[in-house]
């Protein structure tokens, strides 16, 4: 009878040790890309000339660095002196993510337009599947038994808390060993058999109810932790949304706001006018009885005003021909063109006369000169240096905005 309930106790403990975990880790292949992810949103937030990195997909940065232009070649470096951690295999995707969209924007050596990038590399990261590592298998040595050295110390641990389960259960039976063994009643053994082999059929019970909840849970922690990212995903693109919006609002806005000086200085003028025209009709009337009819005609007569000429500087132009942001002075990193008007309705435009003009114009000829300008070979900028306007371009302000009726003729430079 021990002895069965040592077996059933050597099963036991043996269920509970192989019950099996698995883990995941960062591999080099993911931590590399996750790296070329973090660089790519950098680089493309520092230069606004940098679209065209919206069509690639690199996995390592060898492949990002041998698509890149001059401009963002000269970005990566700061990003590329960022240190590669070296513990990464213990790392989960919460950290790869924290280090690579978080600690890494925060290195005093990035450009502060590029950190704009780090909400587009959390996103991406978040989206990486990072595989489960391979197991090793190293020789464990066995003893006598079979078993391995710690298997054997371990079930050994188990089996010794058993037991004294078990010499608790036998407490009635060895109360009675001063009795001769011819005296044990046989039904009340049996009894008691049966009361081990319950007790035993609890416990594994338990185990598997345990091994069951921890399932569950596991399932119903995935299953969270998928629907937070899918809501994050969301709330990302969301946030995207509403920025475009907040800055298409801005721009008009800014036209607004444009066209009310424009009317608020106007309406100043005729106020002016009106103030002159009303003190000289005073002057006429009160010398009419004295001055004869020419004098009082060539009183009347206002002296013409001379038209005000102002200058405004324009960004970009989009595919409607209307330009889509209003400075009083130049903005860099925004501002292409500059606008002379004298009346505020029409106006000649012209690329304005600033290296950095002209380097954000060159980054990128088809978003930035295009749609506003004309010329030979625009797109080959290799050589160029310098933006020259050979005709203005004419413009109208239409609804708000600037809007392009003849495009500007330009030529590059060295």
């Amino acid at each position: 009878m021990i002895k069965k309930i040592l077996n059933f106790k050597t099963i036991l403990v043996l269920a509970v040790m192989f019950v099996p975990m698995v883990a995941f880790a960062v591999t080099q292949k993911e931590m590399e890309q996750a790296r070329t992810i973090a660089a790519k949103a950098y680089i493309r937030y520092a230069n606004d000339g940098s679209g065209y990195l919206d069509d690639l997909n690199p996995k390592t940065m060898d492949e990002l660095e041998a698509s890149l232009k001059p401009k963002e070649k000269e970005n990566i470096k700061a990003f590329k002196a960022i240190p590669v951690p070296t513990d990464y295999k213990d790392w989960g995707k919460e950290k790869l993510v924290e280090y690579w969209a978080v600690t890494a924007f925060q290195d005093k050596g990035l450009l502060e337009k590029g950190r704009g990038g780090r909400l587009r590399a959390r996103s991406q990261i978040n989206k990486m599947t990072i595989a489960p590592p391979q197991p090793e298998a190293p020789a464990t040595p066995v003893n006598s038994t079979g078993q391995s050295p710690d298997t054997a110390s371990a079930a050994a641990n188990n089996l010794t808390s058993l037991d004294s389960l078990g010499m608790a259960v036998n407490a009635p039976l060895n109360a009675d060993d001063d009795f001769d063994e011819e005296g044990l009643n046989v039904d009340k053994a049996t009894n008691y058999t049966w009361v081990y082999i319950m007790v035993l059929g609890i416990l594994v019970a338990i185990v598997v109810a345990l091994v069951v909840y921890a399932a569950n849970v596991m399932k119903k922690n995935g299953n969270q932790s998928s629907q937070e990212k899918y809501q994050q995903r969301e709330n990302q693109e969301k946030l995207e949304h509403y920025e475009s919006l907040v800055s298409d609002k801005d721009v008009e806005i800014s036209m607004l706001r444009k066209k009310l000086e424009a009317a608020t200085k106007q309406n100043s003028e005729l106020k002016s006018k009106l103030e002159t025209l009303t003190a000289e009709m005073g002057a006429l009337l009160a010398s009419s009885k004295t001055s004869s009819e020419p004098k009082r005609q060539e009183s009347v007569e206002a002296p013409p005003s001379k038209p005000v000429l102002r200058t405004i500087f324009l960004g970009r132009a989009n595919a409607r021909g209307i330009f889509v942001r209003a400075d009083r002075t130049l903005n860099v990193g925004n501002s292409v063109f500059v606008l002379d008007t004298s009346d505020g309705f029409t106006g000649t435009f012209r690329v304005a006369d600033s290296p950095a003009a002209w380097s954000l114009a060159l980054s990128n000829p088809k978003e930035y000169l295009e749609t506003a300008c004309t010329g030979h070979d625009l797109d080959d900028t290799a050589d160029a240096s310098r933006i020259i306007t050979e005709t203005s371009g004419t413009a109208v302000f239409e609804g708000g905005c600037w809007k392009v009726i003849r495009k500007a003729k330009i030529r590059y430079a060295e």
